[in-house]
């Protein structure tokens, strides 16, 4: 009787190779449909934060928070026998911490394709406090806040609110995605590197569901922006009108006029 007869070494190699073409195939589907579960949860996060802020300005006379500009929700980064939360007017408060009551979790503030946001090196803090920056990965377009937003916005479907973003706050400075009048194009805050070169994934994270950005309207609904140089965005969808003069101001400049 014969003995049983193996695979021999060409046979072998040649089921490796199948396996790995059939890797090579099904590699790129799988990471797609990740990156589509990961963006279907963002949008489901941002329409949860409008909810939050219009939940809010029922509560406080149509009116949405005037909301700092960091990222921090509580002082854990200075490692205090006792963690506190930031009240919500602090200096170094995210502005989510207002809106955190309406919203319930925290998790609902934090992008799941989120890899870097701005840690604020400029206030000489090291890379290793992006551990405190986990949850803050939308941006607040800064002409919405502290604002009567029946009153004041319109036309709610075409006002920005939040967007996937590095930065915690936009304020009209480089950061938002409409190219500033006199200017050649958009996110020069953030194109080039960001503080001190320290971002070179800047523009990335802005972009970042391959390529877009998830962003989020007053009136609840939700749309992609692509990956853009700014022409194809209304400075009207940030300050909510069709007047050059804002759309040069800073979000500071712009409350400096107001008061």
């Amino acid at each position: 009787m014969r003995g049983q007869r193996g695979f021999t070494l060409i046979e072998l190699l040649v089921v490796i190779a199948i396996i790995a073409l059939l890797l090579a195939i099904l590699m790129p589907s799988l990471r797609a449909a990740r990156d589509q579960a990961k963006k279907t949860t963002c949008t489901a996060h941002v329409k949860g934060l409008v909810l939050a802020l219009r939940m809010y300005t029922d509560d406080y006379d149509g009116k949405t928070h005037d909301s700092p500009n960091n990222g921090l929700w509580d002082n854990a980064w200075e490692d205090p026998p006792v963690v506190k939360p930031y009240p919500l007017d602090h200096d170094l408060a995210y502005w989510g911490i207002a809106y955190f009551p309406y919203a319930k979790n925290k998790k609902i503030f934090s992008c799941p394709s989120a890899d870097r946001v701005d840690y604020w090196p400029e206030n000489g803090w090291p890379e290793s406090m992006l551990t405190h920056f986990k949850y803050c990965s939308y941006g607040l377009n800064g002409f919405v806040q502290d604002r009567k937003i029946h009153s004041e916005f319109k036309r709610h479907s075409e006002l920005i609110v939040f967007q996937d973003h590095l930065e915690q706050r936009l304020d009209n400075n480089g950061d938002m995605f409409h190219i500033k009048p006199g200017e050649s194009i958009s996110l020069t805050q953030w194109r080039y590197g960001g503080t001190n070169g320290l971002f070179p994934e800047g523009l990335q994270e802005c972009f970042r569901h391959r390529g877009a950005s998830v962003t989020a309207w007053l009136d609840g609904h939700v749309t992609e922006i692509e990956d853009t140089t700014g022409e194809t965005v209304s400075w009207k969808w940030y300050t909510g009108v069709l007047d050059e003069r804002i759309a040069r101001m800073t979000v500071w400049d712009f409350w400096d006029q107001r008061n």
